[in-house]
């Protein structure tokens, strides 16, 4: 009788101690767990923020190969500024 007393009591213990351990191990781990999330946002937020930039430079590249190649928006980003053609006659208004 005693024998299977120990048997189970052994069992009994054993299981506790990995129970044990487990939780202590988990409860290690969960900062880092934490933290991977943290990371995790912030990699998608960067990841977000870079594909904008991407589509910026795309619009850039592109309105630069308008302006090389179509002289009507030249002509009109000068006139916004202020350009003139040698010859041409400018009035001004006053307010």
């Amino acid at each position: 009788m005693k024998d299977g007393f120990k048997e189970r009591l052994a069992k009994i213990v054993t299981i506790s101690l990995l129970a044990a351990i487990g939780t202590l191990g988990a409860l290690a781990l969960w900062p880092t767990y934490m933290r991977g999330r943290e990371l995790k946002k912030k990699d998608a937020e960067l990841a977000r923020r870079i594909d904008d930039k991407k589509r910026e430079i795309a619009k850039l590249i592109d309105y630069q190969k308008r302006f090389r190649t179509d002289p009507d928006l030249v002509e009109r980003i000068a006139r916004q500024n202020g350009r003139i053609y040698p010859g041409e006659i400018v009035f001004v208004f006053g307010d």
